[in-house]
């Protein structure tokens, strides 16, 4: 459930709809994403209605936060007012929370629209804040999560289990309109995420502070001295680092893996992730004629 705390945002989690355990299928298999209800609510009903109200009003929650986030804040929020975000593992913690509440209604005309859109949020937050390790780690759950969930909507079928999505049972399709938003989402992602995990490695993470460095003076008689090597404060974790590195690295290349796996080059243009010189070149031109994706700055309409 979404991490929302406002008066009004706890009214709205109250109605929820929430799949009785005769609608919920069982899960046998590990999935990053909760057991989707058997069928999708019915289009227009009452549930549907309220389910959209409650995650409207969440992201519009989330973007206020968002606008006075604290190294954005000019003044202080007012009484009753719920302070902004400090760290982006903040943002995506609520939108995670989100994504499963739109997954568990197992309604593909809100699955899409609104995945998309948590997503778009999602690379349009990640470099509004300092980076952290504790933020990469949820930022890649948090992909992780959306690759697991586009994958299957673009297959209709549980990624890992083969099984049939709800509401797809008749063969429903993603659209190409969504597919196009999708690829573009995708590519504004990767390269985002590479750009703000490369400027992690100088800024560091948050809270740390540096020292004066130290050497080691104790026994400098004593045998095998020799051997001693100078060590300074704050270099004795390289190996630790590097493992960090790598882990980031990893990560980094399996952002929406799964999603690229399944879009292909279905739409044109060339293989999906992979950035050329020339791509590089020729992305200006294309972006004019409303193809390729949206640069940061841009924006992506959803």
């Amino acid at each position: 459930m979404a991490s929302i705390t406002s008066p009004t945002s706890a009214a709205f989690a109250e109605t929820l709809p929430t799949p009785p355990a005769s609608s919920a299928a069982p899960s046998q298999h590990a999935s990053p994403l909760p057991q989707p209800r058997r069928h999708p609510l019915k289009p227009g009903g009452l549930k549907e209605s309220e389910l959209i109200r409650y995650l409207d009003h969440s992201v519009n929650h989330i973007q206020k936060r968002v606008d006075n986030r604290i190294t954005n804040r000019k003044v202080k929020p007012a009484a009753g007012e719920e302070d902004g975000y400090s760290a982006f593992w903040e943002v995506a913690k609520d939108l995670d929370g989100l994504v499963d509440v739109v997954w568990v209604s197992g309604s593909p005309n809100l699955e899409i629209p609104y995945l998309l859109r948590l997503a778009v949020l999602a690379v349009e937050y990640l470099p509004m804040f300092p980076t952290s390790t504790r933020s990469a780690q949820v930022t890649f759950s948090l992909i992780s999560k959306l690759d697991y969930a586009f994958s299957s909507l673009l297959t209709g079928h549980d990624t890992a289990s083969g099984e049939p999505l709800p509401g797809f049972e008749s063969g429903r399709k993603v659209s190409t309109t969504d597919k196009v938003r999708l690829k573009g989402i995708v590519d504004r992602t990767r390269l985002t995420v590479v750009r703000v995990m490369s400027g992690a490695s100088e800024v560091g993470d948050e809270g740390d502070v540096g020292g004066p460095m130290d050497t080691e003076s104790d026994g400098e008689g004593e045998a095998g001295g020799r051997n001693r090597t100078v060590t300074f404060e704050g270099f004795e974790d390289n190996l630790e680092d590097e493992e960090d590195e790598d882990w980031e690295e990893r990560n980094v290349a399996s952002v929406y893996e799964k999603t690229i796996g399944e879009l292909g080059d279905v739409l044109g243009g060339p293989p999906i992730g992979i950035i050329t010189d020339d791509w590089g070149i020729n992305g200006t031109a294309q972006q004019r004629s409303g193809q390729g994706f949206v640069e940061s700055g841009g924006e992506i309409e959803l």
